[in-house]
C-alpha cells in the first residue's frame, strides 16, 4: 500500500513542495493535515521563495520581520500587480517659490535651471525603516519613515536636510554628483557616502540632529601636495563592496579609481588604499573620460568610458596587481541583432547578480544601455547564451541614462527624453506567474495586446484544453497562453504632462529602489523625485494568498506587509525642508517583446495610449474619479463576475468593457437573455 503524503519523510516532501507552483497550493497542503501544517510553516514557504523568485535578494529570517509566509504573501502579490502594470504615482518638488530647485546663473544654460538629483534608497526589513536620500544641487536632503508592523501605517515621517551652504560649499560648482546609502551592519551602518564636484568624498550621518555631519573624509594625501596623478577631482561614481571582512569604496573621477576601505575604528580621515590612474594605460586620446565603475566582486569593476573606441571595459585584480581588459564582444549578437559598439550610457552600469552566492560573490553579467537606444545584457570575460540586447519597439532610439534591476526578473529604464520609465522583462523563463493561481478559462487572455512584431500565438477551439490536466503536464489554453510573451509586452509610463510647467521637460537622471522586496521605488528627474508606488486602482478584484477575494475599493491597496498605506496622504513637507507632494496621472503605453531586431526602425502602427482623466491630478479630484470608477466597476460587475473579472491582463483602470465582448445587445442582457461572446 502507498503511504500518505503526510507519511513522507521530510526530505522527500521538500521535494514535493518544490513542484507547486503557486502560494494558493501550498496553503491548501498546508491545510490537509496537523503534520503538514507544522511542515510548511517551518520549510514550505521558505521553500517556496528560494524557488519560485532565486534571483531577488531575500534577507533570512533574523533579518526579517514578517517571516517566510509573509514574504511569499507579499512577493506574489507585488509579481501580479507588476504584470497589471498596477503603478501609482506621486512628485516630491521643491515648494512653489522655493530656490531649493534652481541653480545659479553660471550654470543655469548648462542645466536648464534645476539640479540633477543623484539618489539612492534603502528598506531594512528588520525595522521596517525606509531612508532616500538624494543630492539637490549642493544640498542634501532626505526622508525617513517608520512603518507600523501591524496596520502598515507610517509611525513616523522625518524629513531631514543638509544645507551646502552651512558646510562651505557653492551652489553650482560644489553640487553632489553620488550618493551611496550604507547598507551592511556594522560600525556606520546609518550613514552615507556623498561625492562632490569638487573632489569632495565624506562618509555622512543619518541620524536626525545629526543628519549631513561629517564623520569620516576620504582623499589622497598627495592631494594637499598638487601631486597630478593623485588629484581627486569631481567624483563621478560611487560604489561600495560589501564582504565579511570590510567594505571596499571605488570612486571615480574623471581619470582615476580610488578605493578606499571603510574603516571600522575611529578613524575620520581614510586615504586611498589604491589609486588606478586610466590615463597611462587605458585612455587612448586626451578626450578619453572615465564616467562609472562598478563592482562585479572582490577582483573584477566593470568600467564606462567615453572619447575611446571601446568604452566599456573592466579591470581585474591578479597577483601583480591590477590589469585592465576590453570586455568580450559577441559576433553571433552583433549579426543577429545589426549592432555596434558606439557610445555607453555611463550611469547605467547594473551587474546582474546571484543572491544565492556567498557575501561578496560576483558576477560576469552586465547590464548596460547605450546610445543607440540598446539595452545590452553581456558576460564581459566571454560570449555566452545570455547575451540579449533590449529596446523599446515603439520608440527604438530612445537611449535610457539610468537603469535599476529587480534581480533576473525585471528591469527599469528612463532617460533625458522626458519624465517617462520604460519596463523591461528580461525574458527568460520565470519561476512564477502569477496567473497560475486563477482557475482555467477556456478562452485566450484579455485585453488583447499591442506587440510591433510578435505575430499571435495559434488558440485552440472551444472546448480544446478547456481545463488543465496536471497528472498528463498539460496546461489550459488560457494557462499556456498567458505565460507566452505575446501577452506580456513591457510597457513604458509617461508622467511629463501631469507634472508642473516647469518641470514637463524634466529628463530622468537617476533610479533607486530600497531593497528588491519593496513595493516602491524612486524617481530623480531635473529639479525633484518621484515615488512610484505598485497599488491598483480603486474597484480592482484581489485574490490573496489564502484564497479569499476582495474589492480594493474597501481593503489596502498596498503590499500587505511591506508597504506604507499612507504613502500618499503625507501632503506638505515640514517648511524646513520646502518640499511638497504632487499626485501624478501617468498615461501608460504597451510597447512589445523589447528585442532588439532589425525590423525595429520599420514603421509601424502606434499602439494604444491609457491617458489620466485628470492632467495634474489632486486627492480630491482623485477621490471623485475613484468613485466613478468603483459606479462603473458595480454597472460591469451586474454584467460579468468577479472570477471573469480577475483574468483580465491589466489593472482596472485600463479595462474597458469592450475587453470582455465582441456583441451584445445591453437590454436583452439586463433582462437577463442575452449571451456575452468573450473576445
Amino acid at each position: 500500500m502507498a503511504p500518505a503524503l503526510a507519511d513522507l519523510p521530510d526530505d522527500i516532501l521538500l521535494i514535493v513542495l518544490a513542484t507547486l507552483d503557486s502560494a494558493r497550493d501550498l496553503r491548501a497542503l498546508a491545510l490537509s493535515c496537523h503534520r503538514l501544517h507544522r511542515f510548511v510553516t517551518n520549510d514550505g514557504w521558505r521553500v517556496f521563495v528560494r524557488n519560485r523568485f532565486p534571483s531577488l535578494e531575500v534577507p533570512p529570517p533574523s533579518r526579517n520581520l514578517v517571516g517566510w509566509k509573509k514574504t511569499a504573501e507579499s512577493l506574489t502579490w507585488q509579481s501580479r500587480h507588476w504584470d497589471k502594470r498596477s503603478l501609482q504615482f506621486q512628485a516630491l518638488l521643491p515648494r512653489s517659490g522655493s530656490a531649493l530647485g534652481t541653480v545659479p546663473r553660471t550654470r543655469e544654460r548648462q542645466r536648464g535651471g534645476l539640479f540633477q538629483p543623484v539618489i539612492d534608497a534603502h528598506f531594512d526589513p528588520e525595522t521596517h525603516e525606509e531612508l532616500v536620500v538624494w543630492g539637490a544641487g549642493e544640498n542634501i536632503v532626505a526622508r525617513h519613515r517608520q512603518r507600523n508592523a501591524s496596520d502598515g501605517r507610517s509611525e513616523s515621517v522625518t524629513w531631514l536636510q543638509s544645507e551646502g551652504r552651512h558646510n562651505g560649499f557653492t551652489a553650482g560648482f560644489d553640487d553632489v554628483r553620488a550618493i551611496k546609502i550604507l547598507k551592511d551592519e556594522g560600525r556606520h551602518h546609518k550613514a552615507f557616502l556623498a561625492g562632490r564636484d569638487n573632489g569632495d568624498l565624506a562618509l555622512l550621518s543619518t541620524e536626525p540632529g545629526q543628519f549631513g555631519n561629517r564623520l569620516v573624509e576620504f582623499r589622497p594625501e598627495d592631494a594637499v601636495q598638487g601631486t597630478e596623478q593623485h588629484v581627486q577631482d569631481t567624483i563621478n561614481s560611487i560604489d561600495v563592496l560589501y564582504s565579511n571582512h570590510s567594505s571596499l569604496i571605488s570612486a571615480t573621477t574623471k581619470s582615476s579609481i580610488f578605493l578606499y576601505r571603510l574603516p571600522e575604528d575611529e578613524s575620520t580621515n581614510v586615504v586611498p588604499e589604491t589609486v588606478l590612474n586610466l590615463r597611462q594605460d587605458v585612455f587612448e586620446s586626451t578626450a578619453s573620460q572615465l564616467c562609472r565603475a562598478a563592482w562585479m566582486g572582490e577582483d573584477t569593476l566593470a568600467l564606462a568610458l567615453k572619447g575611446c573606441k571601446d568604452p566599456l571595459r573592466y579591470m581585474t585584480l591578479t597577483p601583480t596587481g591590477w590589469t585592465h581588459h576590453t570586455a568580450a564582444k559577441n559576433p553571433k549578437l552583433e549579426t543577429l541583432f545589426g549592432v555596434g559598439y558606439g557610445n555607453i550610457c555611463p550611469n547605467s552600469l547594473q551587474p546582474i547578480r546571484d543572491p544565492s552566492t556567498s557575501s561578496g560573490g560576483g558576477t560576469n553579467l552586465l547590464l548596460s544601455a547605450w546610445r543607440d537606444g540598446t539595452v545590452r545584457l553581456q558576460d564581459l570575460r566571454s560570449p555566452s547564451s545570455f547575451d540579449t540586447i533590449y529596446q523599446d519597439n515603439v520608440d527604438p532610439w530612445a537611449d535610457m541614462e539610468s537603469l535599476m534591476t529587480y534581480g533576473s526578473e525585471r528591469f527599469i529604464g528612463g532617460g533625458m527624453n522626458g519624465a517617462a520609465i520604460k519596463i523591461f522583462d528580461f525574458r527568460w523563463p520565470k519561476n512564477y506567474y502569477h496567473t497560475t493561481g486563477l482557475p482555467c478559462l477556456d478562452k485566450v487572455p484579455f485585453s488583447q495586446p499591442s506587440q510591433p512584431f510578435l505575430k499571435a500565438p495559434a488558440r485552440y477551439r472551444p472546448g480544446i484544453l478547456a481545463h488543465c490536466e496536471p497528472e498528463k503536464g498539460v496546461r489550459c489554453q488560457w494557462h499556456s497562453l498567458s505565460q507566452n510573451i505575446y501577452y506580456r509586452p513591457n510597457a513604458s509610463f509617461f508622467l511629463s504632462n501631469s507634472l508642473p510647467k516647469r518641470y514637463s521637460a524634466s529628463g530622468i537622471w537617476s533610479l533607486a529602489k530600497p531593497s528588491d522586496l519593496s513595493p516602491n521605488f524612486y524617481i530623480g528627474i531635473s529639479g525633484g523625485i518621484i515615488e512610484a508606488n505598485l497599488e491598483p486602482s480603486v474597484g480592482t478584484i484581489l485574490s490573496t494568498s489564502a484564497g479569499s477575494e476582495t474589492s480594493s475599493s474597501s481593503s489596502i491597496r498596498v503590499d500587505p506587509n511591506l508597504g506604507f498605506r499612507d504613502w500618499r496622504l503625507e501632503g506638505d513637507a515640514p517648511s524646513p525642508v520646502g518640499y511638497e507632494s504632487l499626485p501624478l496621472g501617468a498615461a501608460m503605453m504597451e510597447t512589445g517583446d523589447g528585442f532588439a531586431f532589425r525590423q525595429n526602425d520599420r514603421a509601424i502602427r502606434f499602439p494604444r495610449m491609457w491617458t489620466p482623466r485628470s492632467r495634474q491630478p489632486n486627492l480630491r479630484e482623485q477621490e471623485q474619479e475613484q468613485a466613478e470608477e468603483v459606479r462603473e466597476l458595480e454597472e460591469m460587475e451586474g454584467l460579468f463576475n468577479s472570477e471573469l473579472m480577475k483574468h483580465h491582463r491589466l489593472d482596472r483602470r485600463y479595462q474597458d468593457v469592450d475587453d470582455y465582448w465582441t456583441e451584445w445587445d445591453a437590454g436583452q442582457i439586463s433582462k437577463g437573455v442575452g449571451e456575452v461572446t468573450l473576445r
